[in-house]
This record gives structure tokens, sequence and C-alpha cells, in this order.
């Protein structure tokens, strides 16, 4: 039974596991671990698995000679890069409203939710004119943790993430070429007729205006008194 259990943890761990961590969860004794675990590796030999122990613990893989027939059957290989970002924002934030994942990642998130729904891995319950969203159980058999420490490794990746967005060094303005930093000093000539015309404009505005004398030429008239037209003269 307890190497059974060993195998069992080994299996379902996506870490190395540690030799305490291995006794912690089958009961057996850190000091009668290593020769189950030496048995079960030559039990391994000859099959498709083996048992590996490396620098961080003991864990077990598909040997690499036959990893590229089988690496697409890896879990969440079918979830796209959209299905991934929206299942964690839901393990992140559960129970969050689909409104709020929708406003997030836009209206591509419906097909995403719907997908998710789908294979089990969240579901949803109505409230007013949207629904919150939550993992199941299912979710932490597909990914074989634990509810609780997927959304510690969650939080620890966005907390990285924005660590790395703030130490980013903020872009320099590039300075300006000499002829076009002196084009900048200097305003257009458009700009400064307007300015000038517009200063003229309120100095005349202050002045009383002065009306120029006009001197009007006296109209010609007739003998009739009318104008433009001439009687003949009787002789």
């Amino acid at each position: 039974m307890s190497k059974k259990l060993i195998e069992a943890a080994l299996f379902m761990s996506s870490r190395p596991m540690t030799p305490e961590e291995i006794a912690k969860i089958t009961g057996v004794p850190v000091r009668s671990l290593e020769k189950h675990l030496t048995q079960l590796q030559k039990e391994y030999a000859e099959k498709g698995v083996e048992i590996i122990r490396g620098p961080e613990g003991w864990y077990m893989r598909v040997k690499p000679e036959l990893l590229p027939k089988v690496a697409h059957l890896t879990p969440y290989s079918d979830l796209k890069d959209g299905h991934k970002r929206t299942l964690a924002l839901v393990a992140y934030k559960e129970p969050v409203k689909q409104s709020d994942v929708v406003h997030i990642q836009g209206n591509k998130a419906y097909a995403y939710i719907k997908f998710l729904r789908r294979k089990g891995l969240i579901k949803s319950e109505k409230e007013g004119r949207t629904a919150n969203l939550m993992v199941t159980k299912e979710f932490e058999r597909y990914f074989g943790l634990e509810r609780a420490k997927i959304k510690e490794m969650l939080r620890q990746s966005m907390e990285a993430e924005k660590a790395k967005a703030d130490e980013k060094p903020k872009a320099e303005a590039k300075p300006l070429p000499a002829a076009k930093a002196e084009a900048a000093k200097t305003p257009p000539t458009n700009v400064q007729y307007i300015e000038v015309s517009k200063e003229r404009r309120q100095e005349e505005a202050g002045k009383p205006e002065e009306r120029k004398a006009v001197t009007r030429k006296p109209r010609k008239t007739t003998p009739a008194g009318k104008i433009g037209t001439q009687r003949p003269i009787a002789g």
C-alpha cells in the first residue's frame, strides 16, 4: 500500500517532491522512502514513464524519446491563451461577475466562458442581468492541484508581472534636431501677422475716429434746373 501511495503522489504532482513532502502524504518515514523509491525506479525501467531523482526532489515523467508523440495530450493543451486568461481571472477573483470579465477581455470572453463551462471547469450562478462565475472541482482535478495552491501561484505570477512592468524605465523624450528646435521657438509668419494685426486693431479702437473732409463738386444745372439736360436757347 505504501509503495502504491508513493506512486500515486508522484503521478499527481506537477513538480518534484521532497522526501519530507512524500512522507507527510504517505505516512512512510523519510528513512524508509529511499528503499520504496528505488524499487519503483526499477519497476518503471521498462515502461513508458520513469521515476527520476533530481536536485529538487523526486518526480515522474514520460521518457524523453516518447514525449514528442504524446506532448499534445498534456493537461490544458486544448486551452487557448484566451481560455487560460479567462480561467485564471475567474480562479483568482471568484466569485467574479461575467460582465467584469467581459469588460476586461472584450466580447470574445463570452465564447471563452461558454467553452470553459462546457468543459466543466467553471460554473455560473445568475445574478440580476449578469452571472457570477466560479471554478469547479473539475478545475482542481484538471490541473492536479488544490484550488488554494493554484490561486497562490496565480497571485505570485500576477505580482511578478506587475513588478516587472514597474521596473521598466519610462521612455525619455528625444531632443528635437537643432533646425526643428529653432523653428519651434519662432512662431509661423501668419501667426505673427495675426498678432500684429490684432494689436493694431486694438490701438485704433482706442483713438477717436478721424473723419476726413469730403469736398464735393457742385452739380451743373441747366437753365431749367434739371441735371444732365440742356435746352436749346432760342435765337
